[in-house]
Formats: C-alpha cells, structure tokens, sequence
C-alpha cells in the first residue's frame, strides 16, 4: 500500500493570542533532531514543494513514497509540538486530515497518556496520531482493544514479541515498549502512541509506584527510523482492520485478543481512581471488552483503571 508523507514546512499556527501549535520544519531540520531521523529523511527524501495543505501553507512531499500526493490519509510531519493528537485533531476540523491519516512528531512537550498521565517524549523514539474510522456498538467500545491488539501484532512482525497489557499498552518481555491513547470526539477519534525506540525513562523518572519498567523496541532492522516505523505499522494496521472486523464477531474477537493478553493467571495491583487498591488475579476478558477479576473468589470485571504485576 503506498501512502504519502509530507513535511508541515510552516507549521501549525495556533488560536489568535495562543502558541504555535507546532513549528516550522524543513527536511535539514529533520536530520537535525536524531542520527534515526537522519536515516529517515535520506531514506524517504528527496522532499519537494508539494500545495499547500488546506489554510496551513507550504508542505514538502516525499520523493521516496509512492503515493500519489498530498491526500487526507498521509503522514504529516510537524515541527515540535505539546501533542500529536492535538496536532491531528486540529487536520481533522480544517478538513486537511482523513480516516488512517496521521500525524508524526519528532519532539512534543506535553505528551499524554492513560489516566491523564505524562507521557515522556525524546526525539528518536516514535510519537504519532492515527485518525480511526468511526465505528458503533460494540466494535465502538472494543475499539482499545482492537487497536492494541493489532498494533502488537504489527510491531511483532517487526521485531521482538509484544504482549497486550489491558486495554492496550504494549510490553515486550515483560517491559513497557509503547503506550497508546484513544480520545473520541464529535468531529473524529484519534489514536495517539509513543514507541521507544532509542530510549526509555528510568525507575525514577516514572510515576510514583509505577512498577512496570520500561524498555525499548528494536526492530530486526536496527537502523530504521520512526518514520520508516510508523509507515510500515499504519498501512499494516488499516489493511488487518478492515479485514478483522469483516472477517470477526466481536466476540470471536476477543477469543484472539486473549492470545496477545499479558498477565493471565497473574496476580495484580488493581488501582481504581485515586483511593481504591485491592489484589486480584486475572482472569480473561468480558463480552464488553472489560478485564475480569478474581478478587479473594468473587468475580469482578475492571472497565477503567490500572493494574500492575505483584
């Protein structure tokens, strides 16, 4: 599947009185920001003046992509940014950005994750937003699920084995490689994810009683970049999309979902909002997409909060 990529040479301006959204970037810039995105630029480039991108003014397209030019599904590349899904979200309402199209930024500040959490962002690892076709029922609510498992999936195939931690982290042996966060708005879903791939925060630099390490994700090209990364994982994920839910109820879903689902039997920390802890072993998933429990013989099905290994 070719799919194009385009650079937001001018940025992204913000509301009057408020910030750039994002910065200028040009491809020197790129190369600028790491040795990954150095091989990035040489690899996809030439890029050349491509139209303006709806009201946001000059692009440059990629040379090396085969697609057929600047269209609502490529992958656009801003400048330092807060956050790629506010980058996106912003595409999407200015009408310049569509279904599977994307967002790819090489630093961003205010990076976030599940529970309103920080997200630690460092050039050379991978942060994009992917704008997802809207679904209803209960595809709807099993849409985390969906996502997490088909990106595991993908970067399996890609490198090391990756593991489901409900809803739709992703660990690979035993360590935190990747975070996703799914925001449903009036006008678009987006589906934001960090993937390390040159770093990982230490012990200290995570949360408070954070007791998963993190680790980085090598693929079996060591060299490759996250935007070689990010193309190769999102024409994978729209093709295997498609074809799950034409080819799966969402209850035989989630009979697969298992087969990528980390801690099953384990005993975990469940933590509900900010007061409410308690022990329990996992047990599988419900028909709704929820976690189910063993807490002390009762069964209990988790639909928001976190767990960590005991």
């Amino acid at each position: 599947m070719s799919r194009d990529i385009i650079i937001l040479s001018d940025g992204l301006p913000g509301q009057p009185g408020q910030p750039d959204m994002a910065l200028p970037l040009s491809p020197e810039d790129l190369a600028a920001v790491h040795p990954l995105w150095a091989g990035d630029a040489a690899a996809l480039g030439p890029f050349a003046e491509a139209a303006p991108l709806g009201s946001f003014g000059t692009v440059r397209r990629a040379l090396g992509c085969c697609g057929p030019g600047v269209a609502s599904s490529s992958v656009a590349i801003c400048g330092s940014c807060g956050s790629s899904m506010d980058v996106a979200r912003r595409l999407v309402v200015e009408g310049a950005l569509g279904v599977w199209g994307s967002v790819l930024a090489p630093e961003q500040y205010s990076g976030r994750g599940q529970l309103r959490r920080a997200w630690l962002s460092r050039p050379g690892n991978l942060h994009a937003t992917l704008v997802c076709p809207p679904e209803t029922g209960l595809w709807n609510d099993l849409r985390p699920l969906v996502l997490g498992y088909l990106f595991a999936e993908a970067l399996s195939d890609l490198g090391q084995s990756v593991q489901v931690k409900w809803p739709n982290d992703l660990l690979s042996s035993g360590r935190k490689v990747a975070g996703m966060l799914v925001e449903e708005r009036a006008d678009c879903v987006l589906a934001g994810i960090g993937l390390n791939l040159c770093w990982a925060p230490s012990s200290e630099e995570l949360r408070d009683g954070h007791s998963i390490g993190a680790g980085k994700f090598c693929p079996s090209d060591g060299m490759v970049g996250p935007a070689r990364i990010w193309l190769a994982l999102v024409n994978r994920m729209e093709t295997s999309y498609k074809n799950l839910l034409e080819a799966f109820s969402p209850s035989e879903f989630l009979t697969i979902f298992r087969s990528r689902m980390a801690w099953q039997g384990r005993r975990v920390l469940v933590q509900e909002g900010a007061s409410v802890r308690y022990e329990a072993v996992v047990k599988g998933i419900s028909g709704e997409g929820g976690l189910v429990l063993d807490r002390a013989g009762l069964e209990i099905v988790l639909l928001a909060g976190d767990v960590t290994p005991v």
